[in-house]
C-alpha cells in the first residue's frame, strides 16, 4: 500500500539517515590506511658499495667492519650471491629494474660518449615505488640512464666517498618522508679505485669525523688471482682502508635509522655491483668478478644466520616489491628473497644465470653463464677477439706489472688464458676454485657440459636473448673452438 501525507515523509527522512549511515560505514571500511587499523609503514634502505669482493668485510673474512659485522648479527648472510654483469652501470641497471642486462637494454656505462641507456618500455624500482606512494632517493654514485626512468624526490649532488654528507642527507630524505613510506638508495664509491695511476687505491681526502684504518701491505694475503708483488700489497691495504672508511659511513646511517625509530619498520639490504676491477675480475664471470657480498636485516626476524641458496642482484627488485606488499610481474628475472631468510639451505635456489655484453663502448665480450654449486659454464659468443680489459684494470699497476716484468702469469691463471678465451669455459669448482681447467672439450664432463647448455640455452630464449638470432648453442661439439688444441 502507497503512504501519503506525514506517513510518507517520516518514512522518506528514516530512508536518508539509513542510507546515510550506510555510506558512512562503507568509507570507513574502505579508508584503513586513514584509521587506527592502519597497515603498518614498510620502508626499505638499500646500500651498495663499489668493486667490492664478496670476502672483503669483517664478517665474510678479512677487514675490519664492524658496523657491517653488525648488520649481519641481526641479519641474513648470504654466502652465495652473484652480480649477473661485474660492470658498474650494467650492475646497477640490473639492480634497479630486476632483468639481467640483455633484457633492459643497459649492455654498457651509459655516462660520457658510452650512451648506453634503458629500453624505454622498462620500469624501474623508484618508478613502482613512486606509483605505489613511496619518496624516492639515490644518494651519492647512480651511474643510472635515462634520467626520465628513475625519478627521485630528493636529489641532492654529493660525492659517494663522502660518507659523513651521504649520512646526513640520508637523515634529512627520512626526516622530511614524514609519515609518507620511503625507498632510500646510498651508493659508494668507495672501494672503487681513487685514480687510474699507480696503485689507484687508498684514502686521497682525510676526514677528522671519521676514523683511518690503516692496513700493513706485508700482512696482507694476496688472492690467488692477483700476483703477489709489492705494488699489489700496496694497492690491496689502501682497497681496504676505503673498504673500512664505507663501513663508518654504514654505522652512521644505521644509527640515523635507530635514532628517527625506522629500525623496526625498514627492510635493509646491502651489497656491492660487483667484485673487485683488478684483472681476471671486473668485466669477467670468474668468481673474483661477480661473487659479491649481500646482507639482508628484516625486522621481526632473529639475526645471525646465514643463507646458502645461490641469487644474483636481479632478485632485489622482487624482494622490494614483496617487501612492501606490491605485485611481483611476471617478466622479471629475479625472486623475492623474502621466504627464504630463515632457511640455511634452500630448496630450488641451486643455480643462476648471468649475462654480460660489454664494460665501456669499446669493450664489446658478450658473455653468458651458468653457475651451479659446483660447476661453471661460460659461452664466450665473441670468443675469437682479444679479451678487452677495462680501463680501470689496464691503466694500473697490478696489470702493468705483470706486463713490464714479463710475467707469464697473473696469479694462478695464464696471462694467455686472460687475453684469449676459448669459446666455452666449463669448471669444476670443487676441485678448481680458481677456475684454472678447462673441462668444456674433456670427453668425460660430456653429461654435465651438455646438460648446463642446455639449462642455459633455455634461461637465454625464456628471457628473450637478442644474441640468439645470430649465434647458436653448439650441439655436442664444445671443443670447435678450443684456442689451446
Amino acid at each position: 500500500m502507497r503512504q501519503s501525507g506525514r506517513g510518507a515523509e517520516v518514512a522518506s527522512q528514516a530512508y536518508g539517515i539509513g542510507t546515510l549511515f550506510l555510506l558512512l560505514s562503507l568509507t570507513i571500511l574502505l579508508l584503513p590506511t586513514r584509521c587506527g587499523a592502519a597497515a603498518p609503514t614498510r620502508n626499505v634502505l638499500l646500500l651498495i658499495s663499489d668493486n667490492q669482493n664478496a670476502a672483503d668485510c669483517g664478517c665474510y673474512g678479512i677487514v675490519q667492519t664492524p658496523n657491517l659485522d653488525r648488520l649481519a648479527a641481526d641479519g641474513v648472510r648470504f654466502q652465495h650471491a652473484f652480480a649477473t654483469t661485474a660492470s658498474c652501470g650494467p650492475s646497477r641497471a640490473v639492480i634497479y629494474t630486476g632483468l639481467q642486462t640483455h633484457a633492459n637494454g643497459q649492455y654498457g656505462h651509459g655516462h660520457g660518449y658510452h650512451t648506453f641507456r634503458l629500453k624505454p618500455k622498462v620500469t624501474t624500482i623508484f618508478q613502482r615505488m613512486q606509483q605505489a606512494g613511496y619518496r624516492t632517493a639515490l644518494l651519492g654514485k647512480q651511474h643510472v640512464t635515462p634520467a626520465e626512468a628513475y625519478p627521485f624526490d630528493f636529489d641532492p649532488r654529493i660525492s659517494g666517498r663522502d660518507v659523513v654528507g651521504l649520512a646526513e642527507a640520508a637523515e634529512t630524505f627520512i626526516r622530511e618522508s614524514g609519515d609518507q613510506p620511503f625507498f632510500l638508495t646510498i651508493g659508494y664509491s668507495d672501494p672503487h679505485p681513487t685514480s687510474r695511476e699507480g696503485d689507484g687505491w687508498g684514502i686521497v681526502r682525510e676526514d677528522p669525523r671519521l676514523e683511518r684504518l690503516d692496513y700493513d701491505p706485508d700482512e696482507i694475503n694476496v688472492p690467488a688471482y692477483l700476483p703477489d708483488a709489492p705494488e699489489v700489497r700496496k694497492g690491496l691495504a689502501g682497497y681496504y682502508q676505503q673498504i673500512s672508511r664505507m663501513d663508518q659511513g654504514v654505522g652512521r646511517v644505521l644509527t640515523i635509522l635507530d635514532e628517527l625509530g625506522h629500525a623496526d619498520d625498514t627492510l635493509v639490504i646491502f651489497t656491492s655491483d660487483h667484485g673487485s676491477s683488478e684483472p681476471g675480475a671486473m668485466a669477467n664471470h670468474y668468481e673474483p668478478g661477480i661473487r659479491v657480498p649481500f646482507i639482508v636485516r628484516k625486522p621481526g626476524l632473529a639475526g645471525g644466520r646465514e643463507c646458502n641458496g645461490l641469487m644474483t642482484l636481479a632478485d632485489i627488485v622482487p624482494t622490494v616489491l614483496d617487501w612492501t606488499g606490491q605485485k611481483i610481474p611476471a617478466e622479471l628475472h629475479g625472486r623475492s628473497l623474502l621466504p627464504i631468510l630463515g632457511t640455511p639451505d634452500p630448496e630450488g635456489w641451486d643455480e643462476v644465470c648471468l649475462t654480460h655484453v660489454c664494460h665501456e663502448v669499446t669493450m664489446y665480450y658478450p658473455m653468458r653463464t651458468i653457475r651451479t654449486r659446483r660447476y661453471k659454464l661460460i659461452w664466450n659468443i665473441a670468443w675469437r677477439l682479444e679479451f678487452p680489459h677495462p680501463i680501470d684494470t689496464l691503466e694500473r699497476a697490478t696489470w702493468n706489472g705483470v706486463l713490464q716484468r714479463g710475467d707469464t702469469h697473473c696469479g694462478r691463471r695464464s696471462v694467455d688464458q686472460l687475453m684469449f678465451r676459448d669459446e666455452y669455459e666449463l669448471y669444476d669448482l670443487e676441485q678448481d676454485p680458481d677456475e684454472i681447467h678447462n673441462l668444456a672439450g674433456v670427453p668425460k664432463h660430456r653429461e654435465i657440459r651438455q646438460q648446463l647448455a642446455e639449462r642455459l640455452e633455455r634461461f637465454c630464449r625464456e628471457t628473450d636473448d637478442p644474441w640468439l638470432l645470430r649465434h647458436d648453442f653448439p650441439g655436442d661439439d664444445f671443443g670447435r673452438h678450443d684456442r689451446r688444441k
